[in-house]
């Protein structure tokens, strides 16, 4: 930064003022483009000079303007994180939930390692208002049917990785993504385990490929295993409303469901207050498990079983998608971040079992691959 003067009603005072390459050059004793040259690696420029240069612009504290640097070299070092939020953000609870600031935090630094700087995008009505917006690439979390982001970035022509498949294209190979069968199942399976006989699932519906997949998992295993299936589908808007209505309803059923899957973090509020005003206890009366972990599963009472889908490492698989993308290479193929399954009071019913494995233990499903 450089001192500027101010005339205010008191007098003049100084103020500091952005560097810019014409301050360099003055202090340098040089031209502003031998300044610009000098620090962009460009031009025959002695090395002594371009040294002297760089110290000045160190000295003052100089730094590229990022939207100047990106229309002479193509690449302005930012990068866009697209979470699913709805078109009014205050009423969107994305911004809340424990998973995606997991992914978020995880995501900025990823990319901070690269000195890339991290935008997290609100939703938008067309991609005029993303034009004047510098962005190299782009992360899309969970997109759905015909998503407007994807459909936005592809007018745009920015390169893009999602993080859950694309429903329209699910063999995209350009997808960091959890094995949202094997995830259901494992919850199934241990339910089951525990004495469950009537299972049933809260899916999000109208959402992306991974609450198709939760459906047909589960759809899958009841078959398998003679059950009588017991899923319903869960607005995520209004999700405490909408899960507390479902499951009053599941639980005025005869024969009633003696455990319950949660498919998504924001519905386990409103299933616990049913759960309560229906008079059961968790998990005497009911057993309960939930398909993403988060602050909601952690606080609760009791604790509930849930899987950790590992955003941390979601968010790194993705970053470095992203970048070998924005290099030109080509694609290997999707990545498919394992699942672990951290086991806690909600989902333990028999003594014995209890016994064998205490309560609170993690189960990693899968090896998967970075």
């Amino acid at each position: 930064m450089v001192l500027g003067n101010l005339q205010n009603r008191e007098g003049t005072v100084a103020v500091a003022r952005r560097t810019t390459i014409r301050d360099v050059a003055a202090a340098a004793g040089v031209s502003p483009t031998t300044v610009s040259h000098a620090l962009n690696g460009k031009g025959r420029i002695d090395p002594r000079t371009r040294a002297q240069i760089q110290r000045t612009a160190d000295r003052l504290g100089y730094q590229a303007n990022r939207i100047a640097r990106g229309l002479r070299s193509g690449r302005y070092g930012v990068q866009a994180l697209w979470l699913p939020t709805e078109q009014d953000p205050a009423s969107s609870d994305a911004l809340l939930l424990d998973y995606y600031m997991r992914l978020a935090s995880a995501m900025t630094k990823a990319f901070f390692t690269r000195g890339d700087v991290v935008m997290l995008i609100p939703p938008v009505g067309s991609s005029e208002k993303l034009v004047p917006l510098p962005t190299d690439g782009a992360i899309v979390v969970e997109p759905t049917d015909d998503d407007p982001r994807l459909t936005t970035l592809r007018r745009l022509d920015i390169p893009t990785v999602t993080i859950e498949r694309n429903p329209v294209d699910p063999d995209d190979p350009w997808c960091v993504a959890s094995d949202t069968g094997d995830e259901i199942e494992t919850l199934l399976e241990h339910l089951d385990s525990e004495g469950a006989e009537r299972i049933a699932l809260l899916v999000p519906e109208a959402m992306g490929a991974w609450s198709k997949e939760q459906r047909e998992a589960y759809g899958s295993w009841t078959e398998r295993h003679g059950r009588v299936g017991l899923a319903r589908s869960v607005s995520m808007n209004s999700a405490y409303e909408s899960a507390d209505r479902t499951v009053h309803s599941l639980l005025r059923s005869h024969p009633r469901p003696d455990a319950i899957v949660i498919g998504a973090e924001r519905f386990v509020p409103g299933t616990m207050h049913a759960v309560a005003g229906a008079g059961l206890s968790v998990p005497g009366d009911l057993l309960v498990a939930v398909a993403v972990d988060g602050n909601h599963a952690r606080s609760s009472a009791p604790p509930l079983t849930a899987v950790d889908l590992q955003p941390e490492r979601q968010a790194v698989a993705a970053a470095e998608l992203l970048w070998r993308r924005l290099d030109g290479e080509e694609p290997q193929g999707q990545r498919t971040i394992p699942v672990i399954l951290k086991v806690r009071e909600s989902s333990r019913r028999l003594p014995s079992a209890s016994a064998a494995r205490g309560i609170g233990d993690a189960i990693d499903l899968g090896t998967g691959a970075l």
